[in-house]
């Protein structure tokens, strides 16, 4: 049996046919994360390497100007100037994406023709932020919220909320802004708004709970490896920065999560950040 089947990268959605069942869609386990299946889109990144490439053969260089606008959905209306920068889940022809509320959508796009939603879970966020979408585990959909920043896991079928964690930690301005990466039975979650003036980490959740399981920092404390590097008696390495602003990679043969980080802050101030070669590493790996 085929459907059409829509992925949308902003409120615009474009068809292709693609292979699905219109039985209810089975849980989303570790397995079917780690065997990408052609017609889905499972994880942020499709795949644990991070490539973001279909294997789909359907739309080509040779056809690819026939496309045009199969429908729109409305998503946010809170505020003007909102925009988009969730990469949709796609799982047997439903959508799971995210808007800068943290709102998150599901979204039958089975019939290519009109996108009806069908639930919203709405986590209550103060003011909009980025947010780059979701995650599944088993039947639950795995994303961050903020004002104050959470992780939030939402039961699939019924789009009610199943556990919320706060993630603040004491650091009011801090953000989450990529989606979650599933490994296993873990969560693995990174923290920004390092130019706020945050100390940015990794985080590891329990999926079954969202209890924290470990958080590792990107910006070394005093007697950690290059804390010697950030020089000065102003405690810089507290408001650092290295904030993770995209979501990271597995790779299951070492069993390591790599996450790129950003800047340090502040950047160009000598002042409030002496050193000219603070240890900051460009990327941040964990085993799990």
């Amino acid at each position: 049996m085929h459907t059409k089947l829509a992925r949308s990268l902003t409120a615009v959605a474009c068809t292709l046919l693609a292979g699905t069942s219109l039985a209810m869609a089975a849980d989303i386990t570790p397995q079917r994360l780690a065997n990408p299946e052609p017609h889905n889109w499972l994880m942020n990144h499709r795949t644990y390497d991070g490539q973001r490439f279909s294997p789909l053969a359907r739309i080509n260089r040779e056809n690819v100007k026939n496309l045009k606008l199969a429908y729109a959905v409305p998503l946010g209306g809170g505020a003007g100037n909102e925009w988009l920068e969730a990469t949709p889940l796609v799982d047997e022809g439903f959508l799971y994406l995210t808007d800068m509320w943290g709102v998150l959508y599901k979204i039958d796009g089975r019939s290519g023709d009109v996108g009806r939603i069908v639930w919203r879970m709405e986590p209550k966020q103060e003011q909009p932020a980025t947010n780059r979408g979701a995650a599944f585990w088993n039947n639950l959909v795995i994303t961050p919220a903020n004002y104050p920043a959470r992780i939030i896991a939402t039961d699939k079928e019924t789009g009610k909320m199943v556990w919320e964690t706060n993630m603040v930690f004491g650091q009011p301005e801090l953000r989450i802004t990529a989606a979650p990466l599933v490994v296993k039975d873990k969560i693995i979650v990174g923290a920004a708004g390092g130019d706020r003036g945050v100390r940015d980490w990794v985080a590891a959740l329990d999926p079954k709970t969202g209890q924290v399981l470990w958080r590792k920092y990107t910006i070394p404390a005093p007697g950690e490896p290059g804390s010697e590097t950030w020089k000065g008696n102003n405690n810089a390495w507290q408001t650092g920065g290295g904030a993770v602003w995209v979501t990271g990679t597995y790779d299951p043969e070492s069993n390591q999560t790599f996450w790129g980080t950003g800047n340090p802050v502040p950047m160009f101030d000598p002042f409030y950040r002496p050193g000219d070669n603070n240890y900051f590493p460009s990327s941040y790996s964990q085993r799990t």
